[in-house]
Order: structure tokens, then C-alpha cells, then sequence
């Protein structure tokens, strides 16, 4: 008998005023993880090609929030986060493109 392993995820850090594009159209998305530190500029968006999936307004209170996502891409994704915001996405991706 065989031990199976998990399937181990890829994460990508997106730190405070910054963009960035990875993975490939068939990715797998699983979640994203928002950090907002102050809600005065803290906005974070997650988008697959020119859909956005997930969007915090720079109102958003400050916390940490976790979105379960579960979906398969159809383009690049590309997460964008403002001052006071940074966010990790996971999922089974390549990790930059």
C-alpha cells in the first residue's frame, strides 16, 4: 500500500501598492487572503483577464479576510492591492508569467 501525498498548492504574495500577473488560462484558483491594516486607501482586486473576482473597496475595515474562490481561470490573473492592503493568492498555477 501506498502513501498518498497532498496536493501541495503555490501562493503567490501581493505586497502594498503593487500588481501582479500569473498563471494561465485552466488555473486553479482556491483563495485569496486580504490583510487590510487601515481602511483609509486599503483596496485589493483579483482579476481573471478582465473579470474581477474579488474586489475590497478601500473602505473595507481593517482585518484579515479569507475568500474561497474554487474556480478555474480563463485568462491571467492579476491582483492589484493599494497602500494599507496586501493579500496572498492560492491555487495550482504557474507562478509568474
Amino acid at each position: 500500500m501506498s502513501v498518498q501525498q497532498p496536493t501541495r498548492m503555490n501562493y503567490v504574495a501581493v505586497g502594498a501598492t503593487s500588481t501582479t500577473a500569473f498563471g494561465s488560462p485552466g488555473a486553479y484558483l482556491h483563495r485569496v487572503v486580504v490583510n487590510v491594516a487601515s481602511n483609509t486607501e486599503a483596496s485589493a482586486i483579483v482579476k481573471d483577464g478582465s473579470t474581477t473576482l474579488v474586489s475590497f473597496p478601500a473602505t473595507t475595515a481593517a482585518g484579515v479576510y479569507s475568500v474561497e474562490l474554487n474556480v478555474a481561470t480563463t485568462g491571467q490573473i492579476t491582483a492589484t492591492c493599494s497602500q494599507n492592503a496586501s493579500m496572498s493568492v492560492v491555487g495550482l498555477f504557474s507562478t509568474y508569467a
